[in-house]
């Protein structure tokens, strides 16, 4: 017979940060068991690190989540341009800005089938 402990959670935490450490947990729990590509990987942790200290409005988050959930999917079907895509759009709603260093690819098309 298994028994699960209970771990007793922090109270007090904020929602964003609840939310940030969810996406955390589930982007890098679905990354082990994944066969995404590397670089579809890399921006879903850039992501979710890039979220990690961000204060969204209950709106931002609402739009948040299903854009990350439609990168995720693509970058699991191997789609690479269209999850780099949502990817985008999820940094935008969030306001989130990143500086293209030499290394970066051109911005992806906004083919999101």
């Amino acid at each position: 017979m298994r028994v699960a402990a209970k771990v007793p959670r922090e109270s007090g935490g904020s929602f964003t940060g609840e939310l940030v450490r969810s996406l955390t947990v589930v982007l890098a729990t679905t990354l082990v068991f994944t066969d995404a590509r590397a670089d579809c990987r890399l921006e879903l942790e850039l992501i979710g690190a890039d979220l990690k200290g961000v204060e969204l409005t209950e709106q931002q988050k609402q739009q948040l989540a299903p854009l990350v959930d439609d990168a995720l999917k693509r970058c699991r079907l191997g789609r690479e341009e269209a999850a780099q895509y949502f990817l985008a759009k999820a940094r935008a709603v969030a306001g989130i800005v990143r500086e293209p260093d030499e290394l970066d690819e051109p911005p992806p098309s906004p083919d999101k089938n």
